[in-house]
């Protein structure tokens, strides 16, 4: 029996370690890196590169029987998939690809997304070398990094132009405002209402035509949905954003032996690591319940702990319409880092 994940990041990387045991099964995982990225952390690598070695883990070190392959899918049909090198056929089939973070600018030079530990490698020279910097987008991102550019570095002018009326705003208004208050504290600029929609010789234009000098941009504004590579599939599989459904069971819809977990999938709540890995415990649940002939479980979801780190000193914990803030939540913060890549480590 061959059970191909697509994507290793907490979704994927969980299933797989979940299965690795199950000698009788055949497991290939498919991702483009050689290693596991503990992606909430890693804002820390933009100011400090060597944490970059925390917050990775490399496949191999935690799959011993699962077999790994380093490429990048360009289809995936009903019944194979197919990459650079391989075309593989599957009996189950588990999608956890992630999303995309766009960069909505016709001039992107100077404009750089945090998506993984690489990235923030490559642009922490940058940083450090520039005295203004944009951030677009104030959400969980957008802040994260603001917060540890203002505590970790000196003289620089940082920005943050935000969509809405205030930062985190799919969260409670307490917590938007502990963040907007520790941010401007530090000096930093924030402008609400307005999106950056041009770059040119170092300034940023809103939509509202105000100018923002910065030398360069970190892009924190939005996701796209983008499962390009689904070939052969009715349209029905999509929603309008290009998300992929599921039923109840987290099977894409339609198709029995395929499985979609993490951010690319519709089921509505945040996409957190707490609930990708929920995800993922269910998934491996339901392939082995569908391999026994047995009825599957469904998903349900639920509010999960959101720990927003403030710097190394301060941050903010909320759970449903909880908020708790302060020291303490930074500890928490890095507590979870260290539990869970602990975990995949051992």
């Amino acid at each position: 029996m061959k059970i191909v994940i697509l994507g290793g990041g907490f979704c994927g990387a969980l299933i797989a370690k979940k299965l690795d045991a199950a000698r009788e099964l055949e497991i290939i995982l498919i991702e483009k890196k050689h290693y596991f990225d503990y992606s909430p952390s890693i804002h820390k690598v933009v100011i400090h590169p060597s944490y970059l070695r925390k917050v990775i883990v490399p496949y191999y070190s935690f799959l011993e029987h699962v077999h790994i392959i380093i490429d990048n899918v360009i289809k995936v049909t009903p019944t194979y998939i197919e990459t650079k090198k391989n075309k593989i056929g599957y009996d189950y089939l588990i999608i956890s690809t992630g999303i995309d973070y766009p960069i909505m600018l016709k001039n992107k030079e100077n404009v750089f997304v945090l998506k993984y530990g690489s990235d923030a490698v490559d642009i922490s020279t940058k940083i450090l070398n520039v005295d203004n910097l944009l951030i677009i987008g104030g959400g969980l991102i957008g802040v994260e990094i603001a917060a540890e550019l203002v505590t970790q570095t000196k003289n620089k002018q940082i920005s943050i132009v935000h969509s809405h009326d205030r930062l985190l705003e799919r969260n409670p208004i307490k917590a938007s405002q502990y963040a907007q208050r520790f941010l401007e504290k530090h000096d930093v600029n924030i402008v609400f209402n307005e999106k950056v929609i041009r770059h040119e010789n170092h300034s940023f234009l809103t939509d509202k035509n105000k100018s923002i000098e910065a030398e360069m941009g970190i892009w924190c504004a939005g996701i796209r949905f983008d499962p390009w590579f689904m070939k052969g599939f009715t349209d029905s599989i999509f929603t309008d954003q290009k998300a992929l459904k599921v039923n109840q069971y987290l099977q894409l819809k339609g198709y029995n032996n395929i499985f979609v977990g993490g951010d690319i999938n519709n089921i509505r709540e945040e996409k957190t690591a707490q609930n990708a890995e929920r995800q993922a415990s269910l998934i491996v649940k339901n392939i082995k319940r569908l391999l026994k002939k047995q009825s599957l479980i469904k998903y349900h979801r639920r509010n999960s702990p959101l720990v927003i780190s403030l710097g190394n000193h301060d941050g903010i914990t909320i759970f449903s319409q909880f908020v708790f803030k302060g020291f303490l939540s930074s500890v928490l913060k890095k507590l979870i880092e260290w539990w869970f890549v602990g975990r995949l480590k051992h």
